[in-house]
């Protein structure tokens, strides 16, 4: 069973200190240097808006000050990832600006704003209408409604969670991202034993998870999402099912560590100028310190 070194590590370290956003580098040194998860706070609050959501590249891709969907999303998973008390005043303004915004659209949010396409973004967060429902984000933005809102954000997220958990029993495309984001929903569903999870969504979940992870490291340079992107603990629910996979993906990352010793992205912009090499270097960042975090939850870092 392959490690990651403490050479490595201190290698990482030294990076992350001197090129990764402050908020990455928080993240990092609450897992590593003895830092606080106030300060991971205090660095994404930096990104918060006034109306609750989240914006200015919260979501590296997505540079437009304004407040959307995928971003403020992206810090609902991030709270759970860190365990951020999802009782305080930024969380519930996180679901007030959710509830705020909501639309008469197949699924409840854009993922950004028209206006964000005046500002840098990458070609995926081109501005197109809603035309269907899927889970990204609303599954997870249930999920926390449920969980920590409102009477009425709860009546709201117990509709979408609806929603959602149809999604996942039918027989339509459902990919890696709304896969991610139901089971977001469904592991926060079974923490309150919900009487929405049944054998059926267990089994559907299961499925979902099997149908969207890559096995073949190949691959991997391109985007995919591996077994330990689905499952980032052996404390996992579903780790059983992609165990077979979590050594090659461990020995994949191990051997793609690149000459600055911290893990490239696995997608671009696809142009090259200032900003998509900043947006780069901080999703150097953003993932060196995730992974880092999986080796950490399954012991694999050397003493």
């Amino acid at each position: 069973m392959r490690m990651l070194t403490k050479k490595q590590l201190n290698i990482m370290n030294d990076w992350m200190q001197a090129n990764a956003r402050p908020y990455d580098r928080a993240k990092w040194n609450y897992l590593f240097n003895g830092g606080s998860k106030d300060t991971i706070v205090e660095e994404m609050l930096k990104y918060q808006n006034a109306d609750g959501g989240m914006g200015s590249g919260f979501e590296a891709d997505m540079l437009c000050p304004l407040s959307a969907a995928i971003p403020t999303a992206e810090a609902i998973f991030q709270a759970y990832e860190y365990e951020l008390d999802c009782s305080s005043a930024w969380f519930k303004a996180i679901l007030n600006y959710f509830e705020r915004s909501v639309q008469n659209i197949p699924k409840y949010w854009e993922d950004s704003p028209k206006e964000a396409m005046d500002y840098p973004h990458a070609p995926w967060w081109n501005y197109e209408p809603c035309m269907v429902f899927n889970p990204n984000p609303c599954a997870v933005v249930a999920s926390a409604m449920i969980c920590n809102g409102t009477d009425s954000q709860k009546e709201l997220g117990y509709k979408i969670a609806d929603d959602c958990i149809s999604f996942l029993l039918g027989k339509g495309f459902c990919g890696d991202h709304d896969t991610f984001n139901i089971q977001a929903l469904v592991e926060r569903l079974l923490q309150i034993k919900s009487p929405l999870i049944s054998a059926e969504v267990m089994e559907s979940m299961r499925r979902r998870i099997l149908e969207n992870t890559c096995f073949d490291t190949g691959k991997y340079n391109g985007y995919f999402f591996t077994p330990l992107d689905f499952v980032s603990s052996p404390n996992s629910i579903w780790y059983g099912d992609v165990k077979h996979g979590i050594e090659r993906t461990f020995d994949f990352w191990l051997n793609n560590i690149n000459e600055q010793g911290v893990w490239n992205p696995n997608f671009s912009w696809g142009i090259d100028s200032d900003v998509s090499r900043r947006v780069t270097e901080n999703w150097k960042g953003y993932i060196t310190v995730k992974r880092a975090k999986i080796f950490l939850n399954f012991d694999r870092i050397e003493r």
